[in-house]
Formats: C-alpha cells, structure tokens, sequence
C-alpha cells in the first residue's frame, strides 16, 4: 500500500501497482461502511479511529466498482454506554498545529447514544513564492464527525452519521515552468496569480441494521457533496508571466458533485452451525457532476501560442451517472478443513456527458463556440471470485484465490485540444487476480506469519492525459499493465498490550502494451512502471496500550 499527496488535499493511493490515475480511485476507501464514491467526496483527514482494514486484490465480488486493486475500510469509534472523551493537540514546524476533540455518551442508557469529535489543523506551508516573497501552500482544515445511534429492541440498530470537511489551501499546486526550473529552485514557485483553494465536503449516511436468528440485513443509505472552487483565477503557466490562469469559481450551482448511494445486504446469522456462509444484496448510486471552468489568457498569451490576449475560454461539462448492481458470495465447507468461496457481481452503469464551449473577450459578453451537445454510454461488467481454503490446523491455512475487479469507464471531457475530442467513450478497466499464500500463529497466537504471492493482470488499462493549460484530464484505454510481488507480514506480542509488527511488500508492475499520443505522435511506454507504484514497501511499528 502506497499513498501519496499531491498538494491539492486529494490522496492517491496504489495497492500491489494498481493506482489511482483519474477521479476513479483503483482502491476504494469504506468510511463507516460508506464508499467514498470518488475522490472529490472523499475525506482524507480521520481520527478517532476504532480500526483500519485493508483488503488487498480486487474485491469486485463485494465492493464492486473501483475496487480492483483493493479496499481500505476505515472504522470510527461509536458511542457506547460509558461516557468517554478525548483532547489532543500537536504543534510542528512549518507552522503545523493539530487540535482534536472528542465526547461519546449515552443519552438514554441501553437505548440512545450520541458521539462528536472535531478537528482543526493549520501548516503554514513548505514553499515560498519568489513572485510576492510570501509562504506560498498556507492550509488549513475543519473536520467534524457526529453519530446518534439507537437500539430499537436486541434486533435493530439505527445509526444516524454526519461528517463535514472544510479545507482552506492558498497554493494547491506548486508547480514549476519545468523540470529543470523546479530542480534547481526547491521549494520554491514564482506565480503571479495567487488564490485560495475552497473546498467544502459533507457526508451524510442512516445505517440500519438487523440481527436475526436466520438471517442479518443491512440498509446502508447515503449522501455526499463536495463543492470545490478558487475564490480568484489561479495561475496556469506557473510563472510571473500573465499568461494562463484557470477560472472556476461561477456560483455554487458548479463544480459541485452530488452523490446518493444505497446499498441493501443480507448475510447468514453470525451465530450459525451451518456449513453455507453467505452475503447477497443490492447497490444502487446516482452522481451529478456540473463543472465550469474557464481558461484567461492574460497580457502576456503569446508567451504559451496563443494569438490574442485577453479572453476567457469557457468549457462546460455537465455529467450524470447512475448505476445499479447485484451480488453474492457464498463459502462452503467441504469438509472439516477444507473450504470453497465462490462469488459473483453484476454491474450496470449509465452515464450522460453535456457539453458547451464559449468565448468571452474582457468587458463583452460570451459568444457559444461549442453549441449544447451530449451523448450517453451504458456498460455492464461481471466480477467473480472463486477461492479454496485448507486448515492444516486450528492455527495454519493455506489458500488460493481468484477475483476480478474493474474500475468504472466514463465519456471524455471538451477541452482545447483539438486531437482529444470530447464525448468519446472510454471503457471500464478490468484486473485479474491470482493469489496463493499462508496465514499462521504460533506460541498461543502471540507471533503471527503470513505470506502472500500474487499475479495481477490488467486489461484495457486507463491512462489519464492532463490537457494544459486547461487542467482537465482526458482517459483513454489504450493499455495493459502486468503487476507480481510478494507480501511478508510479521507481528509479536512479547507480553501483554505490546505489539510490533514489520510487513514488507515487493512489486514488479509493468505496462506491457501501452501506446500514447503526444501532438499527434505515438509513443510506445512498453516496460514503463504505473506511477505511484514503488518496488518495495516497508513498515515497522510498534504499539503499546493499557487498558
């Protein structure tokens, strides 16, 4: 697992060399069982954490759409009967300060619980404009979790949610002219146009949940929006020079994605004698996403080609989404230690792309270059997972699995560049997966070993072209990507509330079929590794708690 920031408050994350290259992450993130749909609804800062789940290979079967290189499930404390509470605060250099908070009670006892903690951090930034001598990447962010929880009876549970995310960033993108000028000036931009990056999430969910003697169900109905803009025009040739800067602050009717979601699931009883385990449900999601942006090309347009100066280019591209999926996993047991898993999902997607192009000169109105125009695409995709499970003993397994996952296809964006035309659909990418490994404790489950080998393969792979100066980001299938490694974990309880574990991972992943357009000519990045996608990880960690 590999995640990396690229400035812009938005985390990337790669698992086993299957990254996140577009706003449709390839390892899905679950927030008190809620998918963080994409990356605009995504909240990255948490705390308050009750445990952190990773799922790695694709979980199509379950999860379903851009899963395939994995899950992270993310899990909040919840309020109980004992009254418990929390402060912390934490001051670093450059300016970094992190306060949270943190109240669980319940109200009625046995019945009506409420939860609240909050967050505030500020970093003062690590770079330094030469444009205005000033700290260029100032940030700061306010996060609120807040739960009521009611226990209708020994069956129901209702669980109401609400998290909000308020981010404040005055240099989202540091970015340089070039290579070399970056190199040779570390942490350091000379922009001329200066802003402050909005960036407003809130997410809303009801849980319902039922614990039967013949079988659970779970009602998972959520909301989620992000409005994300720049209070003025932010630089886009990223230099002093008054070139290229991006406009997209038009009203809270744009740039605002809104997404609802609800999930229906039935498991067998978790009390059961049965050999038959199973989970089946249905998944159903509607997303609108209206985005305006406009390109200003400023006094000093000739510098990037452009013929005339002072005129915003417009593009407007309103897309809507929805879906609906079906599935179920079942696991056997064939005999006392020997176990068969096999699973199956059925996803439908409809999406709908509006687009208009526009010219507006300064001080005159806007003349329509691109009249409305839209198109639609429907795809559907099958995830299967097929595994075997053998207990040598209560505390050693051997297994090996099978699963698909795909990441969600979509239709291309309007755009300057005449050789990426718009509304040209690109298809779902699929991985493959074959895993084969061994799980074991010894000494009376104080020292745990497991290891994994794995063997991935990607089909009609997404690879993103990033459309300057406009920022919009055009994907193509146009590749196949190979990704193999090893996973070793470690973990040892020397005594009582000591831990320390050490897991490494080693990657191989390759594009092995992979062409690209770069002004009309084709390149060949056969060999080429998927970004963010680092040979080897590693991490050693150890925990102490007292309870």
């Amino acid at each position: 697992l590999y995640t990396s920031n690229p400035g812009d408050n938005r985390n990337v994350t790669s698992l086993r060399g299957i990254s996140t290259t577009s706003y449709d992450p390839a390892v899905s993130t679950y927030i008190d069982g809620v998918s963080q749909f994409s990356l605009d609804t995504y909240i990255a800062q948490l705390f308050d954490i009750e445990q952190i789940e990773i799922l790695r290979g694709p979980q199509g079967t379950l999860y379903g759409r851009n899963s395939m290189g994995g899950v992270i499930n993310i899990i909040t404390k919840k309020p109980t009967n004992q009254t418990q509470g929390f402060a912390g605060a934490e001051l670093g250099n450059y300016g970094k300060q992190r306060y949270t908070f943190g109240l669980r009670a319940p109200l009625i006892k046995n019945k009506l619980f409420f939860g609240v903690s909050g967050l505030y951090s500020h970093l003062d930034g690590f770079y330094n404009n030469l444009y205005n001598n000033t700290k260029f990447d100032r940030q700061s962010a306010l996060v609120g979790n807040y739960f009521l929880k009611y226990l209708a009876g020994t069956d129901w549970v209702f669980t109401l949610n609400v998290k909000h995310n308020e981010n404040r960033n005055k240099g989202a993108f540091p970015l340089a002219i070039s290579p070399e000028t970056a190199l040779n000036n570390p942490y350091q931009v000379d922009q001329n146009a200066v802003t402050k990056m909005v960036d407003n999430l809130f997410n809303t969910s009801l849980s319902i949940n039922y614990s039967g003697s013949d079988f659970n169900f779970t009602s998972q109905t959520a909301y989620q929006s992000n409005h994300r803009y720049y209070q003025q025009p932010i630089d886009g040739d990223f230099s002093a020079a008054d070139a290229v800067s991006i406009v997209n602050n038009y009203g809270r009717r744009w740039n605002k994605v809104q997404v609802l979601t609800q999930d229906l699931r039935f498991t067998s009883p978790a009390k059961t004698n049965s050999a038959f385990k199973w989970t089946s449900g249905i998944y159903g999601f509607y997303q609108d996403n209206p985005v305006k942006q406009g390109t200003y090309f400023g006094t000093d347009a000739a510098l990037v080609g452009s013929p005339i100066s002072n005129f915003t280019s417009i593009n407007t591209n309103k897309g809507s989404n929805f879906g609906i999926a079906f599935y179920g996993q079942g696991t056997y047991a064939l005999s006392d230690n020997l176990d068969f898993t096999l699973g199956l999902r059925y996803d439908y997607e409809h999406q709908k792309q509006q687009i208009k192009g526009e010219f507006q000169a300064d001080g005159a109105n806007a003349v329509v270059t691109q009249a409305d125009t839209a198109a639609k695409t429907a795809y559907h995709a099958f995830s299967p997972k097929a595994g075997l499970a053998l207990h040598l003993s209560e505390n050693n397994l051997l297994y090996g699995t099978y699963s698909r996952g795909f990441r969600t296809g979509g239709i291309s964006q309007l755009s300057s560049d005449p050789s990426q035309p718009p509304l040209y659909a690109y298809q779902p990418e699929y991985s493959n997966n074959f895993e084969i490994g061994t799980k074991n404790t010894f000494l009376n489950n104080r020292l745990r070993l497991n290891l994994t080998a794995f063997y991935t393969l990607v089909n009609h792979a997404q690879v993103p072209t990033l459309i300057l100066p406009d920022a919009i980001t055009i994907t193509q299938n146009v590749g196949k990507l190979h990704s193999k490694g090893l996973e070793f974990e470690l973990a040892a309880t020397p005594f009582i509330g000591l831990e320390i574990s050490n897991n490494i991972g080693f990657t191989q992943a390759k594009y092995t079929d992979l062409v690209l357009n770069n002004n009309g000519e084709t390149i060949s990045g056969n060999n080429n590794r998927p970004i963010f996608s680092p040979k080897g990880t590693a991490v050693t960690a150890i925990q102490y708690s007292k309870s």
